[in-house]
């Protein structure tokens, strides 16, 4: 079956700053309006320095392949943001020992084999045992030789964009606050016109929202969306979770360094 889904329409901004599209439909009420909130950005280009990680006999945990198959998905994720992100060079690292990460303390000492001063330290690994990717504590300085981010081979295509999500300052988001999506919750940046009259279906359950960021925390979940505004959920801080805003406007930084 053939979706005619009507005529494209391209935007393109000349000056950074915040827009609003309105939307005229026809055949729908001349009430119904829905706008779209975006930003214009000067677009930004980090450099990746990856390390892979290999076991004694030499074979890496990843290929190069896989490193550019990962660096296409946060490309054509941060797109919303104006960003791109490129290879800075490829080094192979042999240390038996670091091919598994099983500790906080063996993730430090991974990380802290390369300090450089511009863009993402990245190691591959084959397999950390209490996550996917893991990402240096935002609260070390870009020059603390522990800032650096790790991602084990079998993980999602997207992992990697999400651990660059820390770097820009970003954190891990789950649990919906209520049960319906509203504006205060979806943030007003990506409110659509008020309830009935904009581009989130009716009855939109503010958990699927959530579940569809990038920064959403479950590994196994198809999520991509970095949002303009802060869209509202909770950590992943157990049994007692905080609010948490996850959104363009939430970045403290679109040029990653450690």
């Amino acid at each position: 079956m053939t979706v005619d889904t009507g005529r494209e329409a391209v935007v393109r901004g000349v000056n950074p700053g915040p827009f609003t599209l309105e939307i005229s439909i026809d055949d729908l009420p001349p009430s119904y309006h829905p706008y779209i909130h975006g930003q214009v950005l000067e677009p930004t280009v980090t450099p990746i320095h990856v390390y892979i990680i290999c076991d004694a006999s030499g074979t890496p945990a990843v290929s190069t392949a896989t490193v550019d198959a990962w660096v296409a998905e946060a490309n054509r994720i941060y797109k919303q943001a104006a960003m791109s992100f490129t290879v800075a060079g490829v080094e192979h690292v042999t240390n038996e020992a670091w091919t598994v990460i099983e500790s906080d303390a063996k993730f430090a000492q991974v990380v802290s084999y390369a300090n450089v001063t511009s863009g993402i330290e990245l190691y591959c690994v084959a397999n950390i045992t209490f996550a996917a990717g893991l990402h240096s504590d935002p609260r070390l300085t870009p020059n603390d030789p522990r800032c650096g981010m790790a991602v084990q081979s079998s993980a999602q295509c997207g992992t990697m964009a999400h651990e660059i999500g820390h770097a820009c300052g970003l954190k891990d988001i789950r649990y919906a606050l209520q049960d319906a999506t509203c504006e205060n919750l979806a943030g007003s940046p990506n409110w659509s016109g008020g309830d009935g009259t904009g581009y989130h279906e009716p009855g939109l359950a503010h958990a699927g929202v959530v579940q569809r960021l990038m920064m959403y925390f479950m590994e196994n979940a198809t999520h991509s969306d970095v949002p303009v505004g802060s869209v509202m959920g909770t950590d992943n801080s157990l049994p007692d979770p905080y609010p948490v805003g996850v959104g363009l406007d939430s970045m403290t930084t679109r040029t990653p360094l450690h």
